[in-house]
């Protein structure tokens, strides 16, 4: 844990020229308007594609519309930005398709995301009672429970597939009914595969090795790692991530995620942190 901290620390660091972006997280950012998917980072060839025809999404700003397939190319990688303050990073070799999105201020949120292939690293906020948010693949149904990290894996052309709750808590409900729902939490990941109509689930801790290797990715994505679990991070997230100095606000992401490992830690030592 303390080579951990000490990573996350350094990690932290590295992200100093990136500070102006920390505080439009919870400026610009708060400014998505309610029910829009914002574009917040594009790079590489990324295009969506409904009854509209074919559009290439190439600067932020851009909108994605609901029930449009997007594909992420081999070079590309998009970050976005939901109203209900989700961030979602989406790797290279990804097609997704956003089925819902709905933000009620009475209400609360609904989000229906159904990746086909690809990575996406979520950032969820805190939820309120009304707030849903499911990841639909062929195999199963994740919902993504609490505030929190996830990142989800799918392998283009299997059924393979892979979901990591670096801090959360997740509900898998696979489609194959005599398969009972799966609950995973902080520091655990979750594998599926399937084989005509036998699906196979695990749960393992995730080593020390995986969740820096994680953690290192979201640090070298700086666009996406400054945006913060929180629209307005708390002075101990900021101290934590700062080292405990006075410095303005680092990674809220990272030093949230060190606060819960820790905590985690606290309560089931075991080697991995699970």
């Amino acid at each position: 844990m303390r080579t951990l901290r000490h990573l996350l620390r350094l990690l932290s660091n590295s992200l100093r020229p990136c500070l102006a972006l920390v505080c439009l997280s919870s400026a610009a950012f708060g400014v998505v308007a309610r029910n829009d998917i914002e574009v917040v980072e594009v790079a590489g060839g990324v295009v969506q594609v409904d009854d509209r025809g074919l559009t290439t999404l190439s600067e932020a700003g851009a909108k994605i519309r609901r029930k449009a397939k997007v594909r992420v190319g081999a070079e590309g990688r998009l970050v976005l930005a939901l109203s209900n303050g989700a961030r979602v990073l989406v790797g290279p070799n990804s097609q997704f398709v956003v089925q819902a999105f709905v933000d009620s201020p009475s209400k609360g949120s609904l989000v229906d995301l159904r990746p086909e292939f690809g990575r996406y690293t979520i950032a969820l906020p805190r939820q309120g009672p009304g707030d849903v948010f499911v990841v639909r693949s062929s195999e199963g149904d994740q919902h993504l429970k609490t505030r929190g990290l996830y990142q989800l894996n799918i392998a283009q052309g299997t059924s393979a597939q892979q979901l990591v709750c670096l801090a959360g808590e997740v509900l898998f409900t696979p489609v194959v009914p005599s398969s009972g729902p799966v609950r995973m939490k902080t520091g655990e990941q979750l594998n599926v595969s399937s084989s005509g109509e036998v699906l196979t689930t695990s749960i393992e801790p995730m080593n020390a090795a995986g969740r820096r290797a994680i953690v290192e990715q979201l640090a070298y994505e700086r666009e996406f790692t400054v945006y913060p679990l929180e629209q307005n991070p708390t002075a101990t997230e900021v101290s934590k991530a700062a080292g405990g100095g006075s410095t303005a606000p680092l990674s809220a992401v990272l030093a949230s995620i060190e606060d819960v490992v820790e905590r985690q830690t606290q309560t089931n030592p075991s080697p991995t942190g699970g």
